[in-house]
């Protein structure tokens, strides 16, 4: 990246961190995001990119009557270890898709001249995405408030959560390398101000090397 080209900001948390929450103050702050989690459902839909591709990998069976992929139909063939090598041909397929929408999303901001873009990924680390971003922010919280958020979720087990974790990069992990970490531990209003105080900050630096 060049200074006062567009920074590419990727975001991440585990599982019950409090993503959904700072996401809604960068939209409100009128930041640019994408998020993958949004634009799989976006390729799931009808009509969306990835109908044709995974029908061919599964069946009919998988797609819905109003011609989207059913991710209760879906999930039969790919939840579970004796699914694992399903998974990894419906990845395959589907990751490339979700990579050419983040690509095209940063090179549109980069050509509306935003000086900050969000990428909303909740794999960020798992999948190696943190070479597309300039700066890395997780979310997080203390493990007894995480677990405490996910297990208030429906259908949610202590089971299913430890799955689910397992899965994960750790979050001390996730800590160690990003630049910056939004405390979701804390009382609501000073997390949003935290959020507001670095969408200022990051912002501030890009205006002001466009000013050099």
């Amino acid at each position: 990246r060049k200074p006062g080209e567009t920074l590419v900001i990727g975001l991440t948390g585990s599982i019950g961190m409090g993503k959904s929450t700072v996401c809604k103050w960068f939209e409100e702050a009128a930041v640019p995001m994408d998020d993958a989690d949004l634009v799989v459902h976006r390729l799931y839909a009808p009509g969306g990119k990835a109908v044709e591709p995974v029908r061919a990998l599964f069946g009919p069976e998988v797609v819905d009557q109003d011609g989207g992929i059913s991710r209760v139909a879906l999930s039969k063939f790919v939840v579970g270890q004796a699914n694992a090598d399903n998974l990894k041909r419906l990845e395959a397929t589907v990751f490339p898709l979700v990579d050419q929408a983040r690509d095209e999303f940063i090179e549109n901001a980069q050509k509306c001249g935003e000086p900050l873009a969000v990428l909303v990924i909740p794999l960020l680390f798992e999948r190696g995405t943190e070479a597309k971003c300039d700066v890395l922010v997780v979310v997080s919280a203390p493990y007894e408030k995480q677990r405490e958020r996910v297990l208030a979720r429906p259908d949610m087990t202590e089971g299913k959560f430890a799955t689910l974790l397992a899965k994960q990069v750790p979050d001390a992990v996730k800590r160690a390398k990003a630049e910056y970490v939004i405390d979701t531990g804390t009382s609501f209003e000073e997390t949003q101000a935290a959020t507001q105080a670095l969408i200022a900050k990051l912002r501030q630096q890009v205006l002001e090397e466009r000013k050099a």
